[in-house]
């Protein structure tokens, strides 16, 4: 075994330094929903390392680099198979090579059956724990190219049901990804595809890609509080150079402005922010997502340290001022507070002995300065706005297989992430008013009432106003088998992503209010919702629940999922209560 994995580390290394290799393009970008950082990171932990780049995706030049900081002679058991299984993972080879390309493909036939008890409560795709983004289509075709040595793309293109469907999601206690099987009709075939499809260009230390990619920075668990993989995809454009030592990315990410979605004079649509402009209507307005990102390893590699700035920037005019787009810049220190809305962030690991790691991360959006006025009983000001998370994590490895284990505590405050866009103050009347909050929108195609915008925080996956504690653990062996199990509990207040940002505090200002909050009346408003005042109640959650999955053949693997689910308080209403039992079993065979 420790001759096989010489050898493969030795190939390895000519395919990633040698430029006689017959192949030694390195380009390819790795999705977030593949086992080989994840590997990584688990080989870092156990050899005592601090985490590696945790800005995904990644490149597979800089997973190769990670590879190097490994010591494979001082591995035994599972985790030399886990070093194994990296290696084996990097050195996939396209299917056709010619002078100067390299052409792959792949065919991935996904059958899901879905069962679950409240078909009135647990309604459509984000009341699942297995939500619409880990929910695979029917069909899938991968088409991959390497033209030379340095560029790389990849397209997606799917057979599968739209998001949104004509008769919900979860209205009946059985269901499944086939399309055009009940619930689901003919009209209900999605047509928003490709939802991965871009193009890359790279080298041994840095990477451009261009177009559509889920994006996940941090270590949390439940969620990252700059920015989560709750997005089916970014559009977005992102560059990155990296080391062994220090790591930069810089991204711009554009959604749709929220004028397309919210209530108008000139949109007769009245259920707010779900409903909006469709192809018949002229878009307008930019709204974007931009950050930059810096990682240092520390101490030996023993510790990790990140500091992000982000900015979301707005105009609906379509005014675009290309000054913002300077990657060494200060984001906050453009002063343009009518424009956007910017949150730093500050992130460690530390890895105090092998098997065991600590991270913790810190959002600061709005708070007061020395010499600047600290909203009281007294005083009217911003809301300071803060969220925090903190988690432990370890590794345990076995003879044949790896344990894992982490608990994590999360908290934001009940203004974090909200801003109004207004020059003065926030409208308190209109419900076609929008603020530059963090949150993107993925615009949709449907046959159901036209076009839908389906809204979610980029940063923390629950969003403002919520407290969070997450255990998690499971044994794993990398590419053959797995089983975990999690528990969930949230106390969520009154506040969403809909309530209106004003100054709180003094005799002016609105209540002075800490998570979770149990009145609606405390904030200014809702944009969504013209009963948010009768929200009387923190709501508290408690998920329990089992997956695994299983490698039957290089090809076919299957899998299952089940989430026992209890929600007190339901919807911030005091004494109303919900509960599902969610169950999720399917087999994938990949061509």
């Amino acid at each position: 075994m420790r001759m096989f994995r010489a050898s493969l580390l030795v190939l390895l290394i000519a395919l990633t330094l040698s430029p006689l290799s017959a192949f030694s393009n390195q380009q390819k970008i790795f999705s977030l929903d593949s086992d080989v950082y994840s590997a990584i990171q688990t080989l870092y932990i156990a050899q005592g390392l601090s985490l590696p780049s945790t800005t995904g995706p990644y490149s597979q030049a800089e997973l190769a680099l990670m590879l190097t900081k490994l010591k494979p002679d001082n591995l035994r058991g599972s985790l030399a198979a886990t070093y194994d299984y990296v290696v084996q993972q990097l050195d996939i080879q396209p299917k056709v090579l010619g002078d100067g390309i390299g052409l792959s493909w792949n065919l991935d036939v996904n059958l899901e059956a879905y069962y679950h008890t409240d078909t009135t409560n647990f309604t459509g795709r984000d009341t699942w724990e297995r939500g619409y983004i880990d929910q695979k289509p029917l069909l899938a075709i991968g088409l991959e190219t390497w033209p030379a040595d340095h560029f790389y793309g990849y397209s997606e293109f799917t057979v599968a049901n739209t998001n949104t469907l004509e008769n919900g999601f979860g209205t009946t206690p059985f269901a499944s990804n086939v399309i055009m099987l009940p619930p689901a009709l003919m009209p209900d075939l999605d047509f928003n595809m490709p939802y991965r499809a871009f193009v890359a260009a790279g080298g041994d230390h840095w990477t451009f890609q261009l177009g559509r990619d889920r994006l996940n920075w941090g270590a949390g668990t439940s969620g990252n509080l700059m920015l989560s993989d709750t997005l089916k995809y970014h559009n977005m454009a992102r560059l990155t150079t990296f080391s062994d030592k220090f790591k930069y990315t810089f991204v711009a990410s554009f959604f749709p402005h929220p004028s397309s979605y919210f209530d108008t004079p000139t949109n007769s649509q009245t259920d707010g922010p779900l409903l909006g402009d469709g192809q018949g209507s002229v878009l307008k307005g930019i709204y974007m997502f931009m950050a930059h990102r810096l990682e240092w390893r520390m101490l030996q590699d023993k510790l990790g340290l990140t500091v992000t700035e982000s900015i979301m920037y707005q105009s609906e005019e379509n005014l675009l001022d290309l000054r913002i787009f300077n990657p060494a810049m200060i984001f906050h220190d453009y002063y343009i507070r009518s424009n956007a809305n910017s949150i730093l962030g500050f992130e460690l690991d530390f890895t105090p002995f092998r098997g065991l790691n600590i991270y913790a991360q810190v959002a600061v959006d709005e708070f007061s300065l020395p010499g600047e006025p600290v909203p009281s009983a007294t005083v009217t000001n911003y809301p300071n706005t803060f969220g925090y998370l903190a988690g432990i994590q370890g590794v345990l490895p076995m003879k044949k297989h790896v344990g894992y284990a982490s608990l994590e505590f999360a908290y934001t405050d009940p203004y974090l992430y909200l801003r109004y866009a207004s020059t003065s103050e926030p409208d308190t009347s209109a419900y076609d008013a929008y603020g530059i909050q963090y949150v993107g929108v993925i615009r949709e195609f449907t046959n159901y009432q036209g076009t839908r915008y389906n809204p979610e925080f980029l940063g923390y996956t629950y969003g403002n106003d919520a407290l969070v504690v997450n255990l998690n653990g499971g044994v794993k062996s990398f590419g053959r088998w797995s089983v975990s199990s999690n528990i969930f509990y949230m106390a969520h207040g009154t506040f969403d992503m809909f309530t209106i940002w004003d100054r709180v505090g003094g005799s002016t200002g609105s209540p002075l209010v800490t998570t979770p909050t149990d009145n609606g009346g405390d904030s200014a408003g809702n944009y969504n919702d013209n009963t948010y005042a009768s929200r009387n109640a923190v709501s508290y959650t408690f998920v329990a629940g089992v997956n695994g999955s299983y490698q039957l053949t290089n090809g076919l693997s299957v899998f299952g999922q089940v989430d026992y689910i209890s929600i007190s308080n339901y919807k911030n209403k005091s004494g109303v209560t919900a509960g599902d039992v969610q169950l999720t079993l399917g087999a994938m065979y990949r061509i």
